[in-house]
């Protein structure tokens, strides 16, 4: 089964470096947080249209309150955390799309850990993962740029 977190990020129309400027709660229950996070663009590596300054993140999150759920994906963003958003546009809800946050160290080595894996596999892996050399050429120049555009980024 083709994996679906690399179909994700080799599909989103919009991928973008940023860092988180605010955090609003939209919605409280028992079981979720419905925050939206507002996000300075500092580097748009794909785009559909024009390059924002900003962006607006909708994203399931949890707190001492809110216990996680499982099966996720909830995250925690915070003001001055980094974030490598793939989305459908620069006003999105996660999911659909995919989220990596932290600090920009910390990104640089998770999309450098993304390419390397991705450079790596074997034909029969690409093959069980439903990955063409195209898409993995593809991904592999979107890591590259994602990798320089993050370690230029301050």
């Amino acid at each position: 089964m083709r994996s679906f977190i690399e179909f994700v990020r080799r599909q989103a129309p919009i991928v973008y470096v940023g860092s988180v400027k605010e955090v609003r709660v939209v919605q409280r229950t028992k079981f979720d947080i419905t925050a939206k996070a507002v996000v300075d663009v500092k580097a748009v590596i794909r785009t559909i249209g024009s390059d924002p300054h900003h962006s607006n993140i909708e994203y399931s999150s949890y707190d001492e309150q809110t216990p996680m759920l499982e099966g996720g994906p909830q995250y925690q963003l915070r003001p001055g955390v980094s974030v490598l958003a793939f989305a459908n546009s620069f006003d999105a809800r996660i999911p659909p799309g995919y989220l990596v946050h932290g600090d920009r160290q910390e990104l640089v080595q998770r999309v450098d850990a993304l390419r390397d894996a991705l450079s790596r596999m074997s034909p029969d892996q690409l093959k069980v993962n439903e990955i063409t050399e195209n898409d993995r050429r593809f991904q592999m120049s979107l890591h590259e740029k994602l990798s320089s555009s993050l370690r230029a980024t301050k």
